[in-house]
């Protein structure tokens, strides 16, 4: 190095901050089109750990929770059929909904997950409700109908 010589530069940064500005805005928009099917709702029942199955289960169970407080059981696979539990005046019958799962699970012991499923106006208290009476009969709880 020549001597008088400085070793500053200047950065130009204008160029980088304009990609990470383009950056941004594509991926604001791509994650705008993602949609969500199914959400493992995570915690199992006390003392019971879901099972990860190297095969699906016989059957598949969705919950569907309805505006007028009437749940539908929706059995699929080996056996098919759907099933209505009435509302209970204004809430939803949840000893009636205990009782079914536990039978279909007597039925289907390898059973050990359902979907649950709820309308538009269903409020977000009853999802709860519904899905820790589901907890204490089958271990992993998923919500769909994103």
């Amino acid at each position: 190095m020549r001597a008088g010589e400085s070793q500053d530069f200047e950065l130009n940064l204008a160029s980088i901050i304009d990609c990470f500005t383009v950056l941004i805005a594509f991926m604001l928009a791509t994650a705008s089109f993602l949609s969500i099917g199914v959400l493992d709702a995570g915690m199992a029942a006390a003392g019971a750990e879901a099972k990860s199955q190297a095969e699906p289960p016989p059957v598949q169970l969705v919950l569907t929770l309805r505006k007028d407080h009437s749940v539908l059981l929706e059995l699929s696979g080996r056996e098919s059929r759907k099933e209505e539990i009435p509302a209970l005046g204004q809430s939803t019958d949840l000893e009636s909904l205990g009782a079914r799962l536990k039978a279909t699970q007597g039925r289907w012991s390898a059973l050990q997950s359902a979907t649950l499923q709820a309308e538009n106006q269903v409020p977000y208290r009853d999802v709860i409700q519904a899905m820790d009476v589901t907890r204490k009969t089958l271990p992993a709880v998923l919500l769909g109908g994103f």
